[in-house]
């Protein structure tokens, strides 16, 4: 049930505005329809930190039964102290460092290398006995091309042509390549891009002698705008199910098959409660200026994001074409353009719909403003604070 104006009203007083909010029973329910999707072709779920790495969406997916897949260091400390073990974590980090990997391979969790550069890296540091590669399928989607991560323009992974390289150097510096990882993009509500992807991983892995697992990534998109059609799980499951049976039969033993969902778990999940604090009229536009901005949703300004904009205070107002304005000193700084809203006017409090993957976790201190509180809202109704508002005097330091 969506955030409404008592609850939001309420919430507000007791956190502070703007505020993320976000609603448990729809993280759950996301997570189960996710495991139910492949029954019994040996699928493991790895949440996909970087939506949204607070500590209690953490401890709530594991506790579905998810592992994760970490990006950084940070994201692997993060798990770690939201109770994962080691051996439910993958990290699959680009552009590291040495003593990243050195770090990362301290704590036991299993890398998947990026390409040869960073295969060489891990072959001269010594740090593993086992490597998966990410593999760059050639194929991308996705919402933006700021989030698409395969094809020919990527920056992601190694081509089809370099398998045997890595088999050559992993041989060498007595490693097993054990697996082959991929992810193509981010948002993608088509099932076709993520069949031939399937395809693809499929036919180079089997040049893996030692292949224990076939990680195809994340990227199942959420529906933003209100034409779009959800993901169609159950043609995904009815296309792909027969593919990775017919795998596992060929190779003859019980090969794993992963997915990295993130956006999918939490967008939903999350609402961004911002208060009007002006309603500037000019000759040409409506500014309905806010009490966030592109400091705490960036989504908007960096990939000309669309999310649903409710005004909580007074839905049944008259509708007028407006502006959503950040107070970022900015002139990019819109959360929406020339939406027809409920005309707001101060004071009143605005939800913006499906804020919890990329929201928090991509927010900044830009401008000098601090990052809003998290709260958790149980399904009876409770909610609690998860992260507290950011506090000016720590953002100005000693």
């Amino acid at each position: 049930m969506p955030i409404g104006r008592e609850l939001a009203s309420t919430l507000i007083a007791a956190h502070g505005s703007p505020l993320y909010a976000y609603e448990a029973a729809v993280l759950v329910e996301r997570a189960r329809r996710l495991r139910a999707c492949f029954p019994a072709e040996n699928v493991r779920w790895f949440y996909a930190t970087k939506a949204n790495a607070n500590l209690e969406i953490l401890r709530r997916v594991r506790a579905e039964g998810f592992g994760v897949d970490a990006v950084s260091i940070g994201e692997v400390r993060a798990a770690i102290k939201a109770g994962f073990a080691s051996n439910e974590i993958t990290f699959n980090g680009n552009n590291v460092t040495s003593a990243e990997l050195r770090e990362v391979a301290s704590l036991g969790v299993h890398l998947s290398v990026d390409g040869i550069p960073q295969l060489r890296r891990v072959a001269e540091l010594g740090i593993a006995n086992s490597v998966g590669l990410r593999l760059n399928p050639d194929i991308g989607a996705g919402h933006h091309h700021h989030v698409i991560t395969g094809g020919p323009d990527a920056k992601f992974g190694a081509a089809p042509e370099e398998i045997d390289e890595a088999l050559a150097i992993a041989a060498a510096a007595h490693m097993t390549l054990d697996g082959l990882q991929q992810h193509i993009g981010s948002g993608i509500l088509e099932t076709a891009p993520w069949i031939a992807a399937v395809d693809v991983m499929l036919k180079h892995a089997a040049r893996l002698k030692d292949l224990r697992f076939v990680d195809f990534g994340g990227g199942f998109g959420v529906p933003y705008r209100p034409m779009e059609s959800p993901f169609d799980f159950a043609a995904f499951r009815e296309a792909i199910a027969p593919r990775l049976q017919a795998f596992r039969a060929r190779m003859q033993r019980p090969i794993e098959f992963r997915f990295e969902p993130g956006r999918f778990l939490v967008a939903e999940a999350g609402t961004l409660l911002v208060t009007v604090t002006s309603v500037k009229r000019t000759t040409r536009h409506t500014f309905v200026g806010v009490d966030s901005g592109m400091n705490h949703l960036i989504r908007p300004a960096l990939y000309d994001a669309w999310h649903e904009i409710v005004n909580l205070t007074r839905p049944n107002a008259p509708a007028s074409c407006v502006r959503v304005a950040g107070q970022i000193c900015e002139s990019g700084d819109l959360l929406a353009v020339d939406r027809e809203l409920p005309t707001p006017e101060e004071g009143d409090i605005l939800a913006i719909r499906n804020a919890g993957a990329y929201g928090y976790s991509m927010a900044s201190t830009y401008n000098l403003r601090p990052r809003p509180a998290e709260v958790m809202i149980e399904s009876d109704g409770f909610a609690r604070c998860i992260r507290p508002r950011d506090r000016l005097e720590d953002l100005l330091g000693p």
